[in-house]
């Protein structure tokens, strides 16, 4: 039979083994912390998308005297008394514009508008975004998906029709002309009020294990872990071990025939130390060796 191991080293397993399910307590929060940094970050972006597309779609359309060299794309077209031309946008061909100059230029979350029923190849949705509708549609109220892919969080919100989003994606017979003579008449229409029409997707760089190790490998956290361990240790061989020792030595002196062995302790009445309560017993059990062995001389 293999020999028993030392308490020393059982106690030593074991903090080290509790130190490794803190680091994995606090990893785990950390990490929790992460997502919740990156998601609010990404709520913040979907929230100036939901509005700007909000204010676009209470006009009806956004009118302009001129079209940019990258965006010539406009819904309808309209020339006043002097011959001058005005060009709408309808708020998903402005989501899109506002879409690709923000992430042209953006140093962290970028941002897209995408539908299973899009109706430009730009706003075609990826895997993400295709599993995020079905997902919204499945379930209208679930209110955010979130994700890991290709070192990027992804963040994903439902996009609701509203009575007014009808006027170009109820009825075809009801659109208006310019809709029907850009998009046709198969494509977006037949929704509902409360429909899922699509979402907002945003994606984040992720924040990696080497952002995240300077927390982890924080000196103070790391001075109150060795501190925490050195109290541990120097309480167990101090308090416990030497003590243990101590009484090992003097209970074997006094198996060998040497009563007259002094205990040092603290008595039971005064003590709720364990090991003040096993020296009470060896030193029952001397004076009872004691009485014996006179007993035994007188006879």
């Amino acid at each position: 039979m293999a020999k028993k191991t030392s308490i020393q080293v059982k106690f030593s397993l074991v903090f080290f083994l509790t130190l490794a399910l803190v680091a994995g307590a606090f990893v785990a929060g950390l990490m929790g912390i992460r997502d919740q940094v990156l998601r609010h970050e990404a709520e913040a972006v979907a929230d100036q998308v939901v509005a700007f597309r909000s204010w676009v779609a209470g006009t009806g359309m956004v009118w302009v005297d001129k079209l940019a060299p990258d965006f010539p794309d406009f819904l309808a077209k309209r020339e006043n008394y002097h011959g001058a031309a005005f060009y709408g946008k309808n708020p998903a061909l402005a989501t899109r514009e506002l879409s690709t100059i923000a992430n042209k230029t953006a140093l962290r979350a970028t941002f897209l508008v995408t539908s299973d029923e899009y109706r430009q190849v730009a706003n075609r949705p990826d895997g993400f975004e295709n599993d995020a509708i079905a997902a919204f549609k499945n379930d209208k109220a679930l209110k955010f998906i979130t994700g890991y892919e290709a070192g990027k969080y992804r963040y994903a919100r439902p996009i609701f029709v509203k009575k007014g989003c009808l006027k170009c994606h109820g009825n075809p017979e009801d659109a208006p002309a310019a809709v029907i003579e850009k998009y046709g008449s198969d494509k977006a229409f037949g929704y509902k009020v409360g429909d899922v029409r699509g979402i907002v997707s945003v994606k984040l760089p992720a924040i990696s294990w080497q952002q995240l190790l300077p927390v982890l490998s924080n000196p103070v956290a790391i001075g109150l872990v060795v501190l925490a361990f050195l109290l541990n240790f120097f309480f167990t061989q101090r308090v416990i071990i030497s003590r243990l020792a101590d009484l090992t030595k003097d209970t074997t002196a006094i198996a060998k025939g040497k009563l007259d062995t002094k205990l040092n302790y603290t008595e039971p009445g005064k003590s709720n130390d364990e090991i003040d309560h096993s020296y009470h017993a060896v030193n029952l059990l001397k004076k009872s060796l004691t009485i014996i062995l006179k007993r035994a001389k007188k006879k």
